[in-house]
């Protein structure tokens, strides 16, 4: 049994219940929230009595786990990185790939209704276009700086819709196992934070992705700098990016570092097996410790049910298939 001392509630610790369609950052910001000492139980152990300490706004904790020998995904091509000779040769070179809808390059990271039409150009379903430079991030949206032969645009840099991206040769979730990647959106639909990376507690977003943001948000009792797609505290974060030499708080280096957090928890091994029911729930029951949105979670607090990720995950694993 391991003991460690949370404060709940916390967005990372957090979701909706199985019977709301509200969000985990919509149950939060309704939770009044109280700080707790507790036990993390062992399996099979009863939970530890939860006990009020004052009425000050919580600051928001998150179980670390430390590092140890569990196995983990080896990522390929670490960095995202991608050769010179291969980018000026177009094998494997720098890109980015359109999901299976048209969307537009723009002009701006405004919304495309907004902008006139030699402001934006159209790209096609399922294409895949040259970069002459690695893609980059801003906000909800891929920067890219389109191979002039590959566009008819009369700008060569622009920005991209990122949920229309299916992935870019900075990689990261693309370059996952389809249980993997769709255990991941399993996870982030429990967060409330979906697609988006760029989601602070509250709802609040982030444009710049140099950094964790740290920018405590608060609302109610809770006061919170959770941040990106799994709703990292910075104090989560910076062990993990140190220990895995992440530079920057970008997608890609978020799906590394929340797979170094699966991998810390003993987890990896059913997440990338999830597809079977046995180790979608054994993967579950091993991370909720870590984030209270997931079923069986000791925090008392709102939770999804089981049944309801399960349906979410097997949707989610029929898209990369």
């Amino acid at each position: 049994m391991k003991r460690i001392i949370l404060l709940i509630p916390l967005l990372c610790l957090s979701g909706p219940s199985s019977f709301s369609q509200e969000t985990a950052m919509d149950e939060l910001l309704q939770y009044g929230g109280e700080d707790y000492s507790m036990e993390i139980p062992a399996p099979g152990k009863a939970n530890a009595a939860l006990a009020e300490n004052g009425s000050n706004p919580a600051e928001a904790r998150q179980w670390l786990p430390p590092d140890n020998d569990e196995p983990g995904f080896s990522w390929p091509d670490e960095g995202g990185t991608v050769s010179k000779s291969a980018a000026e040769t177009g094998a494997g070179g720098y890109y980015v790939l359109i999901k299976n809808l048209s969307t537009f390059f723009k002009s701006s990271d405004s919304d495309s209704s907004t902008l006139a039409e030699n402001q934006k150009c159209v790209l096609s379903p399922n294409a895949k276009y040259k970069t002459l430079a690695m893609p980059d991030f801003y906000g909800d949206h891929v920067v890219a700086e389109l191979d002039a032969a590959a566009s008819t645009c009369p700008f060569t840099k622009g920005y991209i819709y990122m949920p229309h991206v299916s992935a870019t040769s900075a990689g990261g979730a693309s370059q996952l196992p389809a249980n993997i990647r769709a255990f991941l959106d399993t996870l982030a639909h429990a967060e409330g934070t979906e697609e988006n990376y760029n989601l602070m507690f509250t709802f609040a977003e982030f444009k710049d992705y140099k950094d964790h943001p740290r920018d405590r948000q608060c609302s109610g009792k809770l006061c919170s700098d959770a941040a990106g797609r799994y709703q990292f505290l910075s104090k989560t974060w910076d062990p993990l990016a140190e220990d895995l030499g992440l530079k920057d708080f970008t997608p890609p280096n978020q799906d590394k570092a929340v797979l170094e957090l699966i991998r810390r928890a003993g987890a990896y091994t059913a997440v990338s097996k999830s597809s079977e029911y046995a180790n979608f729930t054994k993967a579950l029951n091993k991370l909720n410790g870590i984030w209270a949105s997931l079923p069986g979670s000791p925090y008392g607090q709102p939770t999804h049910s089981t049944a309801s990720l399960w349906n979410f995950y097997k949707k989610s694993l029929a898209k990369y298939k």
